[in-house]
């Protein structure tokens, strides 16, 4: 495959991330308030709100399209990397709405987007960039890896950012 069918691939990464926040963003804060935030977390119920959730999923859906962009435009080190780090919070995120589905014995909202879309094509799309040699297998694992210590203290920190502007 040449690197010209990778970029237009890689178009639809931001794409599917929005459409994955459209299915989670109307019944999340509902679903958090009542699975996520009771006596012990009572302070996430203003960062779910719903409008400190929808600020924070536009942000985070700008970030990644930015990432996209940027690594369209300059093919370099630093945007592939931000571009397969993208990749790899999204494929965990996706894998995250499959074992709280399985925790909560019960639908989580963005479960049918992670499951049809962002799993399948984050997969995708690592498995393109090792095929073409552009990543090796044991820096994808580091970046997995990242990803999954770092996915829930990013979530918050675009969530208290959202809460901070929103007021």
């Amino acid at each position: 495959m040449n690197k010209d069918r990778f970029y237009q691939i890689l178009w639809a990464l931001p794409i599917i991330f929005a459409i994955h926040n459209v299915e989670e963003l109307p019944q999340l804060g509902s679903w958090a308030n009542e699975h996520v935030t009771g006596n012990s977390f009572s302070f996430l119920r203003e960062l779910y709100s719903f409008h400190s959730l929808t600020f924070a999923m536009i942000l985070l859906t700008v970030v990644v399209t930015v990432v996209v962009i940027l690594e369209y435009q300059f093919r370099n080190k630093l945007t592939f990397t931000l571009t397969m780090l993208s990749t790899c919070l999204l494929l965990i995120n996706g894998f995250t709405h499959i074992v709280q589905s399985i925790i909560f014995q019960s639908y989580v909202p963005g479960l049918i987007s992670a499951v049809l879309l962002l799993i399948p094509y984050m997969s995708f799309v690592l498995y393109l960039s090792l095929k073409t040699n552009r990543i090796q297998l044991k820096t994808m694992g580091l970046y997995v890896g990242i990803s999954v210590i770092g996915m829930v203290p990013i979530i918050f920190m675009f969530l208290i950012f959202s809460k901070w502007v929103m007021g």
